[in-house]
Order: C-alpha cells, then structure tokens, then sequence
C-alpha cells in the first residue's frame, strides 16, 4: 500500500510533471538520504534519544524545502526517508537472522507480521479523511513506524547488543 500513495500523485499531476520535480530536486538524487541521514547519524550527540527522528526529519525539511514545500516534494521526501529506515531494517533483520539461532529467526519472522499488522492499522487513520496533506501525513507515519522496528532491532546488533541469547545445550 506504502508504494502505491506515490503512484497516486504521479498519475493525478501526469508524469512529466513528477518527473521534473523529481529532477529539480537535488536531494532526491539517488543514495542522497542514505549519506545525509548517516552524516547526521555520526555527528548528532549520542545522549539524544531522538537523534535518528530528528536527522530524518532534518533530510525531510532540507528536501521539501528546495522542492517549494509543494504536496508532491512533501511525498518524495518522506518517500526517502521511509526508503532509508526500510533497508536498515531489511539489514538488521538479515543480521539477527545470520546469527543462526532458531529462537531468533522465529522472533523476526513473527514480529515482522506484527510489525506489518501494527503498521498499517496504525497509519491507516491518515487514510480516512480527504485532502492532500494526509498524504505526507500518511508517510510521515510510516518513517516513524520503520524507524520504531529499526530500534526494536537494534536491541540485537552492533557493538554492544542489548539482548543476547544464551547458547541453547
């Protein structure tokens, strides 16, 4: 569904006029909101339990910014940065999985589907009334919500995971 509120707007305003505010848009270049939101990432302080949010947001507002703040740049944006939260959480979830244990693997294909579920009816209130703001609405809440799981699975990466399972006898 996510994939389909773009396709949307790119057939109400006819698909030249998406393309050029594509192409005019320099922060819509591809890989452009991976290397801002990790640029942010590295430098913002690391006591600030909303640094990830924030430097998401920050890629956001730079990039609707120099598309005049217009409904469409609003969605390619967010587009960006939802893109961004979903490929590390594909990574995270490939992480924990290659760990090779059972219980681990049961847990992210289980809390997949949760996450799927919660998702959809969470963000599906933007669905429910009319007018073209509910649309960045609507994405808005399904970066949050990508970058929510991409914590939960935090717990399990990186240097100093949070949860690790005892070896299994």
């Amino acid at each position: 569904m996510r994939g389909l509120i773009p396709v949307i707007f790119v057939l109400i305003l006819g698909f030249s006029g998406a393309a050029q505010a594509q192409e005019d848009n320099p922060w819509l270049e591809p890989g452009r909101a991976a290397t801002e939101i990790e640029a942010c990432l590295a430098v913002a302080p690391e006591e600030d339990g909303n640094r990830a949010r924030d430097c998401g947001d920050r890629y956001f507002t730079q990039c609707a910014e120099a598309g005049n703040w217009t409904t469409l740049a609003m969605n390619f944006c967010q587009y960006e940065v939802i893109g961004y939260w979903d490929e590390v959480v594909k990574a995270r979830e490939m992480e924990i999985v290659s760990m090779e244990d059972q219980r681990l693997t049961d847990w992210v294909e289980a809390s997949a589907i949760a996450y799927e579920e919660h998702r959809e009816l969470t963000c599906s209130r933007f669905q429910i009334p009319m007018g073209t703001m509910y649309g960045p609405m609507l994405a808005a809440c399904y970066a949050q919500m990508a970058l929510e799981r991409a914590s939960v699975l935090e717990d399990f990466t990186g240097e100093e995971p949070l949860i690790v399972p005892e070896v299994e006898e």
